[in-house]
């Protein structure tokens, strides 16, 4: 059947008839041979560099006119930036395109491919294909299928005349950058010792627990772990436990059978089966209900659960990575984590330092996204060293992510081939270099060396809070603010750890 489709498209794309007729065939004619619905295909416009909805059989010339517009109002840079791999989003995922879908799939949470068609590996997309696939098991099919389509169109639009435009090394030279791990930019101590810890456990088929805060790239390090490993061409499978709710979250790890819930009109297999023999990721795990989290605490322990309406058991071989910014020792005493998960994931914990600490860092960071950009848009954009400089003395709250926003920022603001940042009037950073927060963060360590240096980080956080006190003269407000935490959380630990606060005046 693959290869009779495959056999079709070709025949469609190299015909002599008009190539947006053909391509529109192709898209009508692929549910009759694969499991998709709502295929589309989005032209990029090559000036204003925006996508637009081109081709779409299953939605309404009022539907396609209502998103393209939409899109006219929008930033559409980063979308395109996005967009330069191929990408299968699951339910849950962030969908940078929120395409519109026909009525009949608006209740189905089903996955999504969006393939970019390029017609050299150095180009932007030239176009876009996105489909729907109805059956899970089935995606890696329509994958194949989809790259085939996306190669064969690419080709056929460039040779009738299609505007290309290449990106030469003479137009974008490399800004040189150390990676010390794949995909993960950086040099310092911090970020060696971290890099050291991963390449430890990667072997290993242990719980990993991976704590930072937000921005700092945890799901990164997730990936770099799988990479590492023995099973590194098993799946990777992650799902955002905080972007769903409790049902939607059930289904999407456990799956479920046809007729469990209103709107499961076929049955469909969770992550923990889609990650069989792989890796299964659980980001923001610490946003988790109680109930939720004493379902998973069953499948680390049994190996086993069933489907959502189904009764059959079912086991799986899968290794689990979670992930949190969550304090989840301060959670287990507050009674929103259960204590016996806690020690179940924390086999192996990971602390990702902030970038705060390791700003020698940040210089490398931002060449890594400058020279990501410039590949993306064809451009030389380059930065000045007391940019650098002053980069470099900021905080970043919001961590890598923040900071690869800022860059965007200064690319797209550029002067005359220079990264470009107002730092006063109405388009200044909203960061200013301010003290970094007190509150000390603990190293990258594993298992039990955790305990044996726990008393000493307690002590040490006691202190902290103590002087911090001692300098806003008892103003807890003011100390949350120095220890760079909620006025709330400091509250709870000078209750925890009985310290005694007094106002001093003057």
């Amino acid at each position: 059947m693959s290869l009779y489709l495959i056999n079709q498209i070709g025949k469609l794309l190299n015909s002599s008839s008009d190539l947006m007729r053909s391509m529109n065939s192709v898209l009508v004619s692929l549910p009759d041979y694969l499991p998709v619905r709502n295929p589309v295909l989005l032209i990029r416009d090559q000036v204003i560099n925006k996508f637009f909805i081109d081709l779409a059989p299953e939605l309404t010339e009022e539907q396609k006119n209502r998103w393209n517009q939409k899109r006219q109002e929008v930033d559409e840079h980063k979308t395109t930036l996005t967009l330069a791999h191929q990408m299968v989003l699951y339910p849950g995922d962030k969908d940078v395109l929120e395409l519109p879908q026909p009525d009949s799939l608006a209740r189905m949470s089903l996955p999504k491919i969006m393939q970019p068609v390029i017609f050299k590996q150095t180009n932007l997309p030239l176009a876009l294909l996105y489909t729907q696939v109805s059956e899970f098991e089935r995606v890696g099919e329509v994958q194949r299928i989809f790259t085939f389509m996306a190669d064969m169109l690419a080709l056929s639009m460039a040779a009738r005349g299609f505007p290309v435009s290449e990106i030469t090394e003479s137009q974008a030279p490399e800004l040189e950058v150390p990676h010390i791990l794949e995909n993960i930019v950086g040099e310092s101590e911090a970020l060696q010792q971290m890099a050291e810890v991963v390449k430890k456990v990667a072997s290993s088929k242990a719980t990993v627990l991976i704590q930072g805060e937000s921005g700092t790239g945890k799901e990164l390090i997730a990936k770099a772990i799988h990479n590492h490993s023995l099973h590194r061409k098993a799946p990777f499978v992650g799902v955002n436990c905080a972007a769903l709710s409790e049902h939607l979250l059930e289904s999407e790890l456990f799956g479920h059978e046809k007729g469990a819930f209103t709107g499961a009109t076929v049955a469909r297999k969770g992550r923990f089966e889609l990650a069989d023999g792989g890796t299964l990721f659980l980001d923001e795990i610490g946003d988790t209900s109680l109930g939720f989290q004493t379902k998973i605490l069953r499948v680390l322990q049994e190996g086993s659960f069933e489907r959502l309406g189904g009764n059959e058991t079912l086991h799986v071989d899968v290794r689990i990575l979670a992930a949190t910014n969550v304090d989840l020792e301060l959670a287990i005493e507050r009674g929103s984590f259960r204590e016996d998960l806690f020690y179940r994931l924390n086999v192996i914990r990971l602390f990702v330092p902030p970038l705060r600490e390791r700003r020698e860092d940040i210089p490398h960071l931002v060449r890594h996204f400058l020279n990501y950009f410039n590949s993306q848009e064809n451009k030389n954009i380059r930065i000045r060293d007391e940019d650098l400089a002053y980069l470099a003395k900021l905080d970043w709250p919001g961590n890598v992510r923040e900071l690869e926003n800022t860059v965007h920022s200064g690319f797209l603001m550029e002067r005359e081939g220079w990264f470009h940042l107002d730092r006063g009037g109405r388009r200044s950073l909203p960061l200013r270099p301010r003290p970094a927060p007190v509150a000390p963060q603990p190293p990258a360590w594993v298992g039990p060396e955790a305990d044996n240096t726990r008393a000493e980080v307690m002590q040490e956080e006691v202190s902290a809070i103590e002087e911090a006190l001692l300098l806003a003269k008892g103003i807890q407000i003011k100390a949350a603010e120095d220890l760079g935490i909620s006025l709330r959380q400091l509250r709870y630990r000078i209750q925890k750890y009985g310290i005694k606060v007094r106002k001093i005046r003057g």
